[in-house]
């Protein structure tokens, strides 16, 4: 239920039925559940709820709604008190493209970090600052904090600033390329990182121009998962065959067949 989840067009029933499904399906399975309510209190008690579901952490979204406008302290506050009451681990969800322009800044993430209840952070924006500021802080490090990503064209970057890894929208239709490349980060095997990095890089455009509607044809046609390619209105209008074939087709050709070989 992040975002390319849609969980900002399901119903609260909903995204409780999803997370109850998923986890009698797979009850051993750790589970991230994404939350991205404005108001504080909701946001505490939609962590309750989800706990009781069968979620094993959360990824939480700052209150976006006023924006760039809303003071770095205020956004501590509220997240602190968030943390002070969650039931479960957080991961903070710093994107700025969701959020009115609003970003959660090192500084902040510096003072969040302390906090027991929250154990990392996914920065889903290109401020390549803003990464290493947090990656390679030693008092955010201290804390055992993990640095994630939402662009898988990051990964093999994101490792030489401390980053542990990626939450990435088209790792869930190549999930074989990705496993490698992170497989290859572990082992330092850099040229193996290096070829599979420039190919899932290449093949990120279906996520950047296409976005959930991309990926839900890229699964469907690799992974044969899903009736449907579109969305929840508004998003509901499918790329089309002619859109796919000039735009998208290249970059998924080019990626399948990499998947295809491992």
């Amino acid at each position: 239920m992040g975002s390319t989840g849609e969980n900002s067009l399901l119903s609260r029933k909903e995204r409780a039925e999803l997370i109850s499904t998923l986890h009698k399906a797979v009850p051993d399975y750790p589970i991230i559940a994404g939350v991205s309510e404005t108001n504080l209190q909701d946001t505490i008690d939609t962590i309750s709820e989800y706990k009781k579901l069968g979620t094993s952490m959360v990824m939480v979204l700052p209150s976006g709604y006023y924006g760039a406008g809303t003071p770095q302290e205020g956004i501590y506050d509220w997240l602190k008190e968030v943390a002070d009451s969650s039931e479960l681990p957080i991961i903070l969800y710093i994107y700025p493209g969701v959020c009115n322009g609003l970003f959660i800044l090192p500084e902040t993430v510096r003072k969040l970090a302390k906090h027991p209840k929250i154990v990392g952070c996914k920065c889903t924006h290109g401020e390549v600052q803003q990464y290493a500021r947090i990656g390679l802080d030693a008092d955010i490090s201290a804390n055992n904090f993990a640095l994630l990503s939402g662009f898988g064209q990051l990964l093999l970057p994101l490792y030489s600033i401390n980053g542990k890894g990626v939450i990435d929208a088209l790792s869930g239709a190549f999930p074989k390329t990705f496993v490698a490349l992170f497989k290859a980060l572990q082992e330092n095997d850099t040229q193996r990182a290096r070829e599979l990095q420039f190919i899932a890089t290449e093949a990120e455009e279906l996520a950047a121009k296409g976005g959930l509607l991309g990926i839900k044809r890229a699964i469907r046609d690799n992974l044969g998962f899903g009736k449907s390619l579109v969305g929840r209105k508004p998003l509901n209008y499918a790329i089309t065959d002619s859109e796919w074939e000039s735009g998208y087709k290249h970059f998924y050709d080019l990626i399948k067949k990499i998947e295809d070989s491992l």
